[in-house]
């Protein structure tokens, strides 16, 4: 049924009266509604009350006896917090300044009075909450006096927060009012006349205040200044995205691969080459980056792998989307050089075309060289390399449960010996252990051994083997009829 425009409003207005929380929402939307070219300031009072209100709540209490349960919703509070970014993204940096100093105020207070002792998640909204401060100081011209009233407000909240051992909430604020823009080595590196962030004569550089620095020289439109500085402070993924986003395509692809010394800076900018329909240069960069990657395993082959892999799957999957089977071939192989995993190695397998006869031989002689493979053992196993994979198996202790009865029910022809010994030695460590949930797994592991003793024409040495083991665990009531199944045989 459709209602009219008045009608809509008189329901609302009901609902209004009935429902406070409805009238909070409001309230905030309409306090806090983006309006181009907007002079006006922002009322940040019913963003701190909405606040006030689920921070109230969120430890309410319930019947004595049952203690205390968490109502309130630290979504609700994320999403408050998300009513400064449109003023971010939009360089009005005053009006979100007033929407995160009445938040910050209100969530210091109110989370210390009522949940600071059991609950986390509003003290994770701190992290942010300092960044996004720190972006709204760095976009507006306060006057001395609003930056020392500030800089006072936020070492209170620092300090508060430090008395519960929590020293990181409004660190990078607290930085970005000491800093500003006016160092004469900072502005050197803006327009270009340095190279290197933070300089010699400089402290440190808090990473996180870079990337404020960043986001805010982004949203003021200041691209020459922000390529510089991404470029001296060694921000490489950002400096080429940026580039790719004003358009210089060439330069991000010549600047990219003339400095990215790491996997994941490729994958990162590969990613965005794709999205931005430029497609042999994304997949340029990603060989590159999967190149570097190979090196560093050869120097390392124990170091971790890092974003390695993930940028080997995803050239493989991006240049098989695209038709480029060589290039996903090249990608697959150096997937599996990387994980050794039998999902990789079946990869390879299926963009090998004509060549996997020659390739299956190289990768499975890389397998038997590599100091540690997880899947080593399926791999022989599915590849029908019996004897290989009792020799990598070895005493079993590296290789899963399911693979290793798989290898055993291949192997109980020509190795009965092993089977027998691994299967009994497996299954006496779960009786003798008495764990009785796991009784059941030691009756395979015993029905392995039976079959392997049948394999090789010694069913009377299990028969005796099987009647030991009903006698030694009598008293197990329920293992005991597990054993005497197997009596017979499997």
């Amino acid at each position: 049924m459709g209602l009219d425009r008045d009608r809509l409003i008189d329901l609302f207005v009901k609902r209004l009266d009935h429902d406070p929380d409805l009238a909070g929402w409001v309230e905030v939307e309409l306090a806090v509604l983006p309006v181009a070219g907007r002079r006006t300031l922002v009322d940040p009072g019913p963003v701190a009350a909405r606040a006030h209100a689920v921070l109230e709540g969120h430890f309410r209490q319930r019947r004595y006896w049952d203690d205390y349960r968490p109502f309130g919703d630290a979504a609700e509070l994320r999403t408050l917090v998300g009513k400064a970014v449109p003023f971010l993204e939009a360089g009005d940096g005053r009006n979100a300044l007033r929407i995160l100093e009445a938040l910050s105020d209100t969530f210091v207070e109110d989370w210390l009075a009522y949940a600071s002792d059991s609950d986390e998640d509003v003290y994770l909204l701190f992290t942010d909450l300092g960044r996004m401060i720190a972006e709204a100081v760095l976009m507006s011209d306060l006057t001395p006096e609003e930056q020392e009233s500030l800089a006072m407000t936020v070492a209170d909240w620092q300090d508060q927060l430090a008395d519960l051992g929590l020293d990181e909430g409004f660190s990078v604020t607290i930085s970005a009012l000491e800093a500003g823009w006016d160092g004469l080595a900072l502005q050197a590196v803006l327009t270009g006349e340095a190279e290197a962030w933070p300089s010699e004569t400089e402290a440190e550089e808090d990473l996180d205040l870079t990337t404020v620095r960043l986001r805010v020289l982004d949203a003021s439109g200041r691209w020459e200044a922000y390529l510089n500085l991404a470029r001296a402070a060694r921000a490489r993924t950002s400096a080429a995205t940026m580039l790719v986003r004003l358009g210089r395509i060439p330069e991000a692809v010549a600047y990219a691969q003339g400095s990215f010394a790491a996997p994941h800076e490729a994958l990162d900018f590969a990613r965005v080459l794709r999205e931005a329909g430029q497609h042999e240069e994304a997949l340029a960069i990603a060989a590159d980056g999967l190149r570097l990657a190979l090196a560093e395993a050869g120097d390392c082959p124990w170091q971790p792998r890092g974003s390695a892999p993930p940028l080997a799957h995803w050239l493989r999957d991006y240049a098989g989307s695209l038709g480029r089977r060589d290039v996903a071939f090249t990608a697959a192989r150096a997937a599996f050089e990387l994980t050794l995993s039998l999902p990789d190695f079946r990869a390879v397998e299926s963009w090998s075309g004509g060549r996997w006869k020659k390739t299956r031989k190289e990768l499975l002689a890389s397998l038997a060289t590599a100091p540690y493979a997880p899947d080593r053992v399926e791999i022989l196993l599915e590849e029908g390399l019996i004897e290989d994979a009792v020799r990598a198996a070895g005493d079993g202790a590296d290789t899963s449960d399911p693979v290793l009865m798989r290898l055993m029910a291949a192997a109980r022809t020509h190795h009965p010996d092993w089977v027998i010994r691994l299967a009994t030695r497996n299954a006496g460590r779960i009786m003798e252990a008495g764990a009785a949930d796991a009784y059941d797994l030691a009756a395979e592991w015993l029905k392995q051994a039976a079959l392997a003793y049948d394999a090789a024409g010694r069913f009377e040495e299990w028969t005796a083997a099987i009647a030991g083991l009903i006698e030694r665990h009598r008293r197990k009531y329920k293992l005991r009829p597990l054993l005497e199944a197997l009596r017979g045989g499997p």
